[in-house]
């Protein structure tokens, strides 16, 4: 789905990136017979929208969470995090690009590693 620039808020697209990853993280756990998967959840802050992820059995959730990644709020750029209170350096990608290839995020974060 590709959105116009005007259109396209730093919210409504990670709330839309948010939930295509936590649908397709619970469907890939079904279809491979997990009982536990990754699902994500958006924090906001002064500058970064943070997304973190956790654990979940039986649709209850069985683990703290941990700092999936960091969305700037002005220019969309995705970071890695550093720690839970700030992004390591470097752009990984833009909010764009994973909205319109969400299959690019894997469950664990590894896609936002410089390569």
């Amino acid at each position: 789905m590709a959105f116009t620039a005007p259109q396209f808020s730093t919210l409504h697209g990670t709330e839309e990136l948010v939930e295509v990853l936590n649908n397709e993280f619970k469907v890939n756990a079904i279809e491979s017979g997990h009982s536990n998967y990754h699902q994500l959840e958006i924090d906001g802050g002064r500058k970064y929208i943070k997304v973190w992820s956790y654990l979940v059995r039986g649709g209850e959730r069985i683990s703290g969470r941990s700092i999936y990644m960091f969305i700037d709020k002005e220019t969309k750029a995705v970071y890695k995090p550093a720690s839970t209170k700030a992004p390591a350096k470097g752009v990984r990608y833009y909010l764009e690009q994973l909205v319109m290839f969400p299959q690019k995020c894997d469950q664990y974060g590894s896609f936002l590693y410089a390569r």
